[in-house]
């Protein structure tokens, strides 16, 4: 008697656990797949702006004042609600520092 109660006891019990294992599994995935998009949004962003430094060094003979310069004269487009781009400019010779964080919002 105790064995057919052990028995059909784990004929329910091992599929639900095997279920919340996939289910935890396929969690775990998606957000690792969320998170490596983001770095490569972001890394995509400070690229796009490195680019555009050098092509206005090439043009230009100097490097660009500021990163509105870029977005004015050479058409750099970038989502200013979702990062914060960092431009420290020292000279017209000196290549700027670039730095593009992502801005957090209140969730």
């Amino acid at each position: 008697m105790k064995r057919s109660y052990i028995r059909r006891a784990l004929t329910y019990i091992i599929p639900m656990l095997l279920f919340a294992v996939m289910l935890a599994w396929f969690l775990i995935a998606v957000n690792n797949a969320d998170s490596s998009t983001k770095e490569r949004e972001l890394a995509a962003v400070k690229s796009t702006i490195e680019n555009g430094v050098t092509m206005c060094y090439a043009i230009e003979g100097a490097y660009p004042e500021s990163v509105d310069y870029l977005a004015e004269n050479y058409g750099l487009i970038y989502d200013k609600d979702k990062y914060i781009v960092y431009y420290d400019r020292f000279a017209d010779n000196i290549r700027p520092t670039v730095s593009v964080l992502e801005r957090r919002t209140a969730e």
